[in-house]
């Protein structure tokens, strides 16, 4: 798991997003996607490779996760970026799957800090990601993998 108070492995330098907005929006889109681009760069990776199914949903096939996942599992990609694990499914024990599948193959999942979603304002005005600090409380204890294998996620 990722500490935030600790530099990402700077061997770690193929960097990927996966993001999912559903129902399609596409100024939520580009704004999730502008933010994963700034915390690549706040991170010091490179800019990273969008993986996007966008309008899609989780009970049918996810064409561009299955690429980043076939990407991972081939040595492509070190990190990849998410603003939460809701984009790999709204079910909690699926996601971890996934997140679980790509730290198997070597992937670092790193999530955004705060939620990472358009707040309602008026056109210009300039968009902020807003923070949540969840407490332990709120937080459910990560449930242990069969076998007892770590999986590779933060949040930064």
């Amino acid at each position: 798991m990722h500490n935030p108070h600790e530099p990402l492995n700077r061997a770690a330098r193929r960097s990927a997003m996966y993001l999912r907005c559903r129902p399609y929006d596409p100024q939520e889109a580009e704004y999730v996607r502008s933010a994963m681009e700034h915390l690549a760069h706040r991170l010091a990776l490179p800019f990273p490779d969008v993986y996007a199914d966008h309008g899609l949903s989780t009970r049918g096939p996810l064409p561009a996760l299955a690429s980043l996942l076939t990407a991972a599992e081939r040595g492509w990609v070190d990190v990849v970026l998410v603003p939460g694990p809701f984009v790999f499914s709204l079910d909690d024990r699926a996601a971890a799957e996934t997140v679980e599948r790509l730290a198997r193959a070597g992937c670092e999942v790193v999530e955004a800090p705060g939620r990472v979603v358009r707040p309602a304002a008026a056109p210009g005005d300039t968009l902020v990601p807003v923070r949540r600090r969840l407490t332990a409380a709120a937080v459910p204890p990560p449930s242990p993998t069969p076998g007892g294998a770590a999986v590779a996620y933060g949040a930064v």
